[in-house]
C-alpha cells in the first residue's frame, strides 16, 4: 500500500509541475505561494524512497534557489509581510538538511533575523507582528516563526534560536489558544480585540510549532496541544468528513496544504493512525476528482475544474494532502 500512495503522490506532485513549473520558476506564484509549493516538494522529498526521485528534487530546490536569489535577492526585507518571509526561511532551511547546501541556511538565517529584529516586541503579551504597520499579533506569522526558529536551531546548534521558538509558541499558547477546547484563534489587533476565526493554516502551524518544541524540551505540554488543536479541527471543524471548503479568497484555497505536513508530522510523533487515517481518506477523493490534466481543486470532495485558470497555489492544497498521506 506504501508504494502504491508513494507513486500517486509523485503523479500528483509531477501533473502540477508540468502545468506550471518552468526552471526555477511556479507560474503566478507570489512570494508566500511559491514558497509553499517549495515546502510540497520537501515533503514528497521525506517521502520518497528512491535515489531518482531525491536527485530530481534536490536538482528542483537548486533551480528555485536561484529563481529566488534572481527574484527577490539576498534580503527579503522589501516583502512588508512577515509571514511570508518565515515561510521561505523554513522552505530553505528544510531543504538544507536534505542537500548540505550552506548557502541555503544561510539566507533562511539571515532574513529570519531580519523578520525578529524588526517584529518582536513585549506589546500585546509578546510575539511577532503580521505587518511592518504593528497594528496586530497573528498567529499566522507567530507560529512559522516558532516552525523556522526551531528548524534553524536544530539545523546550526545555536540555542537562542530554540529560544525564540519558545517566545512565538509560548505567546500563540496563551494568547490564541482554547486550552479546553483545541481551537486556535486568528489574532489580536493592537486595540487589544481578538479575531476568534480558525482556520486549517492556524491549527496547522499550532500543531507543527508544538511538535518541534516538544522534540527539543519534551515537555509532554506541548505534545497535549498538538493533539488537542488536531482533534478539534478533525472533530468540530470537519466532523471527521472531507476538507471541502476554503475556496474562496487569494489565500485561504492553499490553507489546506498546510495542515497536511503537520498532521503527517503528529501521526508519525504520536504513532496515532487516525490523523494520517484521515488524511489519506482526503486523499482518496482529492485523486479521484482530478480533471483531465491530473489536477486538483482545494475542494477535495468535487471535481476539479478544466482550463487553465485556476491559480497555481489553489491547484496545490491537494498536492500537499495526497503527497503528506503517503
Amino acid at each position: 500500500m506504501a508504494n502504491d500512495l508513494l507513486t500517486r503522490a509523485l503523479i500528483c506532485f509531477e501533473n502540477h509541475k508540468a502545468v506550471y513549473y518552468r526552471r526555477g520558476e511556479y507560474y503566478r506564484a507570489d512570494f508566500w505561494d511559491y514558497a509553499e509549493i517549495f515546502e510540497i516538494a520537501c515533503d514528497l522529498y521525506e517521502a520518497a524512497d528512491d535515489e531518482y526521485s531525491r536527485n530530481r528534487l534536490k536538482r528542483q530546490f537548486e533551480e528555485m534557489y536561484r529563481y529566488v536569489i534572481d527574484t527577490y535577492g539576498y534580503s527579503w526585507e522589501m516583502n512588508p509581510f512577515n509571514d511570508d518571509i518565515m515561510w521561505l526561511c523554513i522552505a530553505f532551511t528544510r531543504a538544507y538538511g536534505f542537500t548540505g547546501k550552506k548557502e541555503f541556511l544561510t539566507l533562511a538565517k539571515k532574513n529570519f533575523d531580519l523578520v525578529w529584529k524588526r517584529a518582536f516586541s513585549e506589546k500585546l503579551g509578546g510575539g511577532l507582528y503580521w505587518r511592518i504597520e504593528n497594528k496586530s499579533k497573528n498567529t499566522c506569522v507567530n507560529c512559522p516563526g516558532a516552525i523556522a526558529a526551531a528548524l534553524i536551531a536544530k539545523a546550526t546548534g545555536e540555542e537562542q534560536y530554540y529560544l525564540r521558538s519558545a517566545l512565538c509558541l509560548d505567546w500563540a499558547q496563551r494568547m490564541m489558544f482554547e486550552k479546553d477546547t483545541g481551537k486556535v484563534y486568528d489574532a489580536i489587533n493592537i486595540d487589544g480585540k481578538i479575531n476568534k476565526w480558525s482556520s486549517t493554516y492556524n491549527q496547522g502551524t499550532f500543531i507543527g510549532a508544538s511538535l518541534l518544541l516538544w522534540e527539543y524540551t519534551k515537555e509532554d505540554r506541548y505534545r497535549e496541544d498538538a493533539i488537542k488543536a488536531a482533534d478539534y479541527l478533525i472533530d468540530e471543524m470537519y466532523h471527521g468528513g472531507i476538507m471541502n471548503n476554503e475556496e474562496n479568497g487569494n489565500d485561504l484555497p492553499g490553507f489546506k496544504g498546510i495542515l497536511a505536513r503537520y498532521l503527517r508530522r503528529l501521526s508519525d510523533s504520536t504513532g496515532e493512525e487516525k490523523y494520517r487515517d484521515w488524511l489519506r481518506m482526503n486523499a482518496d477523493s482529492a485523486y479521484n476528482n482530478r480533471n483531465t490534466l491530473g489536477l486538483m481543486g482545494t475542494q477535495l470532495a468535487e471535481k476539479a475544474g478544466e482550463g487553465m485558470d485556476f491559480d497555481v497555489f489553489t491547484m496545490s492544497a491537494a498536492v500537499s494532502v495526497v503527497v503528506n498521506a503517503v
